[in-house]
């Protein structure tokens, strides 16, 4: 990506989203990891002071814990853990050097969206909120703690069977995702868990992003779920 930015006239000063390293989730996903933690975070923590100082506005450490929730975790189990490896990633980084204001704004959290519509419209919220809280403990500003949010569509309670009717699951887990204020949204083709998508199934899941923009104008709202009782007591 770096190689490619400059090859095109790029500055690295101009780059945006996220070139993570996430050793904690790779660790319980895979059991392993090709070093040793403590190597994991050294490398990580010399890739963020490199992006601190070239690439201010590309994330370097990311937290995926849509791992938890594709093994059968719930929403709540899903946020403990998301907040768990946050607050290890701001301690290890800082122990070499990093501080919590320069660690934080880089932080790239991804969640999966499970099938439960009004739930994970909370699940979002709430994550910002208790995220919110989590900073204050580090000493940061609002503007600091504001944290990225991934989502992706989940593929466990996808059918092979009728993959077709995946279309519908997908598109309600990227609308419960939107209402409640993610950053940027990963769809999966209908046909993903048959091992591979086509490009009609591309297409059709790029066009749900479209549809919830363009078409529902989901986007326009800055909190289009906020004074909602049912979403909000959850």
């Amino acid at each position: 990506y770096l190689a490619h930015a400059k090859k095109i006239g790029t500055a690295p000063a101009k780059l945006t989203s996220s070139l993570t390293g996430d050793p904690l989730s790779e660790l319980a996903a895979q059991g392993s990891l090709p070093t040793s933690l403590a190597g994991s975070y050294d490398a990580l923590a010399t890739w963020t002071k490199w992006s601190e100082k070239h690439a201010p506005a590309l994330a370097t450490v990311g937290v995926n814990s849509a791992i938890w929730l594709e093994a059968g975790g719930n929403a709540v189990q899903e946020l403990a853990f998301a907040i768990a490896a946050g607050v290890e990633y701001i301690r290890a980084l800082s122990e070499r050097g990093l501080k919590p204001a320069s660690i934080a704004p880089r932080l790239r959290f991804t969640f999966a969206v499970g099938p439960q519509f009004y739930l994970e419209i909370s699940k979002f919220r709430a994550f910002r909120l208790l995220w919110s809280r989590v900073a204050q403990c580090f000493g940061l500003t609002p503007e600091q703690s504001k944290a990225r949010v991934h989502a992706k569509t989940n593929r466990w309670n996808k059918t092979v069977l009728d993959p077709h009717v995946n279309m519908l699951r997908v598109t309600t887990e990227a609308f419960s995702a939107v209402l409640g204020g993610i950053d940027s949204l990963h769809i999966g083709p209908f046909d993903e868990v048959l091992g591979g998508s086509n490009e009609i199934s591309r297409r059709i899941a790029r066009n749900v992003h479209t549809l919830l923009s363009e078409e529902f104008h989901a986007t326009a709202p800055a909190d289009p779920a906020g004074g909602s009782w049912l979403v909000e007591k959850t």
